[in-house]
């Protein structure tokens, strides 16, 4: 099954999930578009309906203790949450040190040392270079405004 696949998202606590992907996009206390946008796909991905995605939407506006929040969910939540949490933090071009702070901690209770912790943050990286080489491939600029 591909990693992204709705189905792969069967196996976690959607409520977990949605919310570690809130409390690390609130971290920095900014909400950016490039990280909403991520927010919004993984509902999309999840196939999830409109009116429980406006329920997660407010997880958006809620302040959480991280450690008191994570610590009692599930190793295979937290590590699909982290992964696309790191994914989510890093959307924007750049990553807020309460950022990797609250990622950290996650990465704790998901028992994800650092090595492997150094690891996703390297794949994420080499994803997001990989999507920016597209619109050079073909000759599209993602800055102009076509009128």
């Amino acid at each position: 099954m591909k990693p992204s696949h709705p189905d792969t998202f069967l196996a976690v606590n959607r409520d977990d999930y949605m919310t570690v992907l809130s409390i690390i996009a609130n971290a920095d206390n900014v909400l950016k578009e490039e990280e909403m946008s991520f927010f919004e796909s993984r509902m999309a991905r999840m196939l999830i309906n409109p009116k429980l995605r406006t329920q997660f939407r407010n997880l958006l506006r809620q302040e959480f203790d991280v450690e008191k929040t994570v610590k009692h969910m599930d190793q295979k939540t937290l590590r699909l949450a982290l992964r696309d949490g790191i994914f989510l933090a890093a959307s924007d071009g750049e990553v807020h040190p309460s950022e990797v702070e609250t990622i950290r901690i996650v990465a704790k209770y998901a028992k994800i040392d650092n090595a492997r912790l150094k690891e996703i943050w390297n794949w994420v990286q080499n994803g997001l270079e990989w999507m920016a080489t597209g619109p050079s491939l073909l000759e599209v600029s993602l800055n102009d405004r076509e009128e």
